[in-house]
């Protein structure tokens, strides 16, 4: 007999519900309503769907307004006018977007884990082999730009999806903590943060192992502020102090890691030929991203007492107010359904402590004031479901799924894995470009440039959307208007809503943000 479970019914309920009144409604509309605007107001208020821009602030030629799906992100013309800009509001950190013809991410800071395009090799450097497989580079069409796609709110939306790239400014201090994915993040997001005439403004502190970043610091950014990295494969907690730190499981650190990163000392002038020597240390770090490391810490020990503790000694030890806490992606360590339920009780656990973190003491936790959600692992959904699609799985749009229909349709297809033999083969959906050569046997496939395997990105792809989702999420708490004196908790949760729905998801960018001289902000 076929059973239901009950998260199916409520996604089924739910769908069911909504067409019975997209009926009723369409079907009064039509008989009662001459006005295509008038019905077109109906269906919207159906599904929540605000039908007027609402412009937000005006103020002469530099005036910022939302399109009529964006309240809080702002685009602010006459980019190099920093002091109107700076007269006008308080913006901390922003961004621009390119052309990846016009300004490519080369991965300049990250010479090994990249995804080089041709024959793809597998071995060491001793014992390198072709795989039979081939790396083309190019995108699947809904990955680059999309046309008239309706997304989750009933807009219809057309831009670029992964074919952009970016620049970031900031005068913050952040510390990006985690594994080997988040060092390739972390490489990219300096590269974007830092113009190519100044790429001497970062160092390497301290090697994991030779070669492989383990402590880093661009000081000073674009903006005058400071983008670190501490490679660590455990999540903060005094019972890993003195441990083995990166690449041992479990990983530990020390403090003389964090006094390599808090003491370190940096000219504050960043024009190139500047004869100046104004320096200063870092100190505190205002922001902290965490990784949370799934992979390296089975999903059992990912507890909420090991989490809380996490983003405490974020605050105590290194000084932060406001830490953001990275969902838990699908990946090769997601082996079987049962583990696909304990990542997502473990994101539903990093939701609900930073919904609630305002309510405790800031005096038990270091003076740590906020902490956010990066919504990693949906962004992982959109970009493997959109593949998934191109490659002919029965899949939904992920810019219309919501994370019920994630929960439902991931064990259909996502534990579909290369048969290679390895421990942790990667899921076909996640790594392929093709099914054509996937032959009889499935042990190979053409790849394609979004992940390099099942686990680390092409960040030729990914990273520039992850980098410019962090820096609006980040602008939520720290960009302040001229005409705003307190920020209400609800409007920084909006905020970091649509910075997550816009960012870390296969949402279009319009056309009219890229290379066209206008500056990105994010506003609570």
């Amino acid at each position: 007999m076929l059973t239901i479970s009950s998260s199916h019914r409520r996604v089924i309920r739910r769908w069911l519900i909504r067409g019975y009144a997209f009926t009723a409604i369409l079907t009064y509309g039509i008989y009662m309503l001459s006005s295509e605007k008038q019905l077109a107001n109906i269906l919207n208020a159906t599904f929540d769907v605000v039908s007027n821009p609402i412009s937000l602030i005006d103020g002469g030629n530099d005036s910022m307004k939302s399109s009529q799906y964006h309240k809080h992100i702002y685009s602010i013309k006459s980019y190099n006018n920093t002091n109107n800009i700076s007269n006008n509001n308080n913006i901390r950190i922003s961004f621009q977007l390119h052309d990846p013809e016009n300004k490519p991410l080369q991965n300049i800071f990250n010479p090994y884990v990249t995804c080089p395009l041709g024959k793809v090799m597998a071995g060491n450097k001793r014992r390198k082999h072709e795989t039979g497989e081939v790396r083309s580079g190019e995108l699947p069409p809904t990955l680059k730009h999309i046309v008239n796609v309706r997304d989750m709110n009933g807009y219809i939306r057309n831009g670029r999806v992964l074919d952009f790239t970016a620049s970031i400014s900031t005068d913050l201090k952040i510390l990006m903590i985690g594994d080997s994915v988040m060092v390739q993040l972390a490489q990219a997001f300096d590269e974007l943060i830092i113009d190519e005439s100044n790429r001497q403004n970062r160092k390497t502190v301290w090697d994991a192992w030779p070669g492989h970043d383990g402590g880093t610091v661009t000081a000073p950014t674009r903006g005058g502020g400071v983008s670190a990295l501490w490679r660590m494969t455990g999540l903060l907690s005094q019972s890993r102090k003195g441990k083995p730190p990166a690449n041992s499981a479990g990983g530990g650190w020390s403090d003389k890691e964090i006094n390599a990163l808090t003491s370190y000392s940096y000219n504050t002038s960043s024009q190139e030929g500047s004869t100046s020597n104004n320096t200063t240390t870092i100190g505190n770090f205002e922001v902290v991203v965490l990784r949370v490391m799934h992979g390296w810490i089975k999903a059992d020990e990912i507890t909420h007492d090991r989490l809380v503790e996490a983003i405490s000694l974020s605050g105590e030890l290194l000084g932060a107010k406001t830490v953001v806490v990275m969902t838990v992606p699908f990946t090769n360590n997601v082996l079987t359904e049962e583990e696909m339920v304990k990542v997502s009780t473990i994101n539903d656990d990093i939701r609900s402590i930073a919904t609630t973190w305002s309510s405790r003491s800031a005096s038990s936790t270091g003076g740590l004031k906020r902490v956010q959600v990066l919504e990693y692992g949906t962004f992982y959904n959109h970009i493997i479901w959109s593949n998934a699609r191109h490659l002919g799985y029965n899949v939904s749009n992920p810019l219309t799924a919501t994370q019920d229909v994630f929960d439902i349709e991931g064990p259909s297809f996502l534990l579909d894995r290369l048969q290679d033999g390895q421990a942790w083969s990667p899921s076909i959906p996640m790594v392929c470009s093709d099914t054509s050569s996937l032959g009889t046997e499935r042990k190979i496939c053409n790849r394609n440039y979004l992940f390099l395997d099942g686990m680390h990105i092409c960040p030729e792809s990914l990273a520039s959307r992850y980098s410019v989702g962090l820096a609006c999420l980040i602008g939520c708490v720290y960009n302040e208007r001229e005409d705003t004196t307190t920020k209400e908790e609800d409007s920084i949760r909006e905020c970091e809503l649509e910075c997550n729905e816009q960012f870390l998801s296969v949402m279009p960018v319009q056309e009219s943000w890229v290379d066209t001289d206008i500056t990105l902000a994010s506003f609570a």
